[in-house]
């Protein structure tokens, strides 16, 4: 936020000075939580903390308007067939998943008293992001992993293209208690991912499989060998997440509803990001 006109305010999630936090606010996005932890840890933040934030807004001395960015994670995966819908019921695979959701339940259960959008964005990339830091790293060596040894389908989003969809969602009435996905509607195969992430690396790279099994090992171990797993490492959820054939989801009613339109497509957004991991010197 360096440079930028804005007035930094910290404030615990777990309760402490939110009331006064959120006081005088127009609106909330709240886009913190847990990814990695225990579950009772991705629970205390990402269900408990959300609850405590809205305890604030409820009572504060002002309508403010609440925008919840939640994941993918928390609707569950799609199939080879069939990208998932808005109203799936609920399927997470992960503590993760199922800790947005509880935050979303928490969310929702304020419709009517707060004027309340769920977003669930699917998997987020760009400046910044350490989960798929490893993957450009991977591709300036010459060489990318491949998770399971059967065709995977993935959707993704630039981290831009998602903050334009929750200022989107702040604006639009239509949005107000509605739960929609974020995502690029290009539904990308793993090898065609791949390859846009060497297009914008700017070297040719072999791709090597790895079976599901070899993953989940990877991620016990990750956390067995020390007392937490560093972002862009693989734990057990990440693994499980990987092993699922078929991130996707039908993001038409986004585009409709918020008037939203993702800037970057994969061969765009991966150049994007890899151009900052080199100005950062990430890369």
């Amino acid at each position: 936020m360096e440079g930028k006109a804005v007035e930094l305010v910290e404030a615990d999630l777990r309760g402490g000075d939110l009331a006064e936090a959120v006081s005088g606010l127009a609106a909330v996005v709240h886009c913190a939580g847990l990814t990695r932890g225990s579950t009772e840890a991705l629970f205390a933040a990402n269900r408990d903390g959300t609850r405590m934030l809205l305890d604030a807004c409820e009572n504060a001395d002002c309508d403010i308007r609440f925008v919840f960015c939640s994941s993918q994670a928390a609707a569950g995966p799609g199939t080879l067939d069939r990208p998932r819908e808005l109203d799936d019921p609920p399927a997470p695979t992960s503590d993760y998943g199922r800790s947005k959701l509880a935050g979303e339940e928490e969310v929702l259960k304020r419709s009517g008293r707060l004027q309340v959008t769920v977003l669930r964005p699917v998997a987020v990339y760009g400046p910044r992001d350490e989960d798929t830091l490893p993957y450009f790293q991977m591709a300036k060596r010459g060489v990318i992993v491949v998770p399971g040894m059967r065709e995977r389908r993935v959707q993704l989003v630039h981290a831009r293209d998602v903050a334009a969809a929750l200022l989107a969602g702040l604006r639009r009435p239509e949005a107000v208690g509605r739960t929609l996905f974020v995502g690029h509607p290009e539904i990308l195969k793993w090898d065609r991912l791949t390859a846009a992430i060497s297009e914008a690396i700017g070297r040719r790279t072999l791709r090597l499989r790895i079976p599901s099994f070899a993953l989940f090992s990877a991620g016990a171990i990750a956390e067995l060998v020390g007392s937490g797993v560093r972002s862009g490492q693989i734990d057990r959820r990440r693994a499980q997440d990987m092993a699922e054939r078929a991130w996707t989801c039908n993001v038409g009613a986004t585009l409709c509803e918020l008037g939203w339109q993702p800037e970057f497509d994969a061969v765009s957004g991966f150049r994007d990001a890899a151009e900052w991991y080199r100005a950062e010197g990430w890369l």
